[in-house]
Parts: C-alpha cells; structure tokens; sequence
C-alpha cells in the first residue's frame, strides 16, 4: 500500500530503533502528524520551516514578546531618553554586525536571514544587492510606531556599518524605513 525509497525506509528503521519503536508505529506516527498538519492548511515543510526559524531567533539572543507591549514600552523609553536610546539600538546592532561578521562569512546573508525571525509576520523587510557594491533596504510595517521605527532604522544602520557600508540616503517615517547605503572604500 505504502512505497518508499530505499535510503528513506532505512533512516525510518533507524529512527524507530533510536525510539524503541516498531517500524510501523513510527510510520504511523509520522504520517499521523503529516495529515495534523496539512489539516490546519499549512505544509509540513512550512511548519518545519518555522521551528528552526523559531530555534535559530532563541540561538542569536532574540525573544519573543508581545507586539504592541515591544512598541510602547520602545516609544515611552525613546521619547524620555532620546540620545543615549537611540544610540543603545546602534550599538545593539553594532554588535549584532561583529555577531554576524565572527559566525559565517557570509554576514550579510545572516543578518538579513536574522531580520526574517526579528520581522516574523510583523513588516516586510526586504535587503536587496545592488551594483557597484550598494545596497537598498526597506522595512514596512503599519503597526511600527513612531519611535520603534527610528530605533529599529538606528539597529539596522549599526549591523550594516559594522559589515562595511555607510548610509547615502535615509527615509525613515512612522512605519517605513527606507535606506541606501554604500561600501565604505
């Protein structure tokens, strides 16, 4: 009734043994969950998807908290604290840059992969690769306030200078972040 490649049906014999299972339950526990799955509308792929999403953002420090909690509590700090918390962001991001630079070289490939789990389903955030060295991002989110958003722009402009490039052209407003930027020579 059920047909497999040969390499699959060997690594779900191992897997059954590793769980002290039989072949068939742990068949049927697999198909099991599949349908759960597919049963919500979402692939199982998409769920897997998500969970190591969901790992790889507890890995790199972030946490999960509450929307609109994370935007008052950002706007009442930024609106008492100006300076010094705009520049904290910076320096978070600074440090998230140095972060990125010392795992994988490919930095800029990790950081806008990390701002895929920070944005998860709250902004479209895109990072583009432009000639001669620029880059163009933009975040967009209606949900963003007015101070989250120049504090997440200051974030977003430390990793990038810390990986080598410098702002040309800044459009930052309530829910939008638009930024050019440049290799430093």
């Amino acid at each position: 009734m059920l047909a497999a490649d040969e390499e699959l049906a060997n690594k779900v014999a191992e897997l059954a043994s590793r769980r002290g299972l039989t072949v068939r339950q742990t068949v049927n526990d697999i198909l099991e969950q599949a349908l759960r799955v597919e049963e919500t509308g979402i692939s199982l792929k998409e769920v897997v998807e998500e969970r190591w999403m969901l790992e790889k953002a507890q890995e790199i420090g972030f946490t999960f908290v509450p929307e609109h909690l994370l935007y008052q509590v950002v706007d009442a700090a930024y609106g008492q604290g100006g300076k010094q918390f705009s520049d904290t962001w910076r320096g978070v991001g600074r440090w998230y840059g140095k972060y990125f630079s010392a795992k994988t070289d490919k930095p800029l490939d990790a950081f806008n992969e990390a701002m895929g789990l920070l944005t998860f389903g709250a902004s479209g955030f895109s990072l583009e690769k432009q000639k001669d060295d620029r880059l163009a991002v933009t975040c967009v989110s209606e949900r963003f306030t007015e101070g989250f958003t120049e504090v997440f722009s200051l974030f977003i402009e430390g990793v990038l200078e810390v990986l080598g490039y410098e702002v040309s052209d800044r459009e930052v407003s309530k829910g939008i972040i638009k930024l050019k930027l440049s290799k430093r020579r």
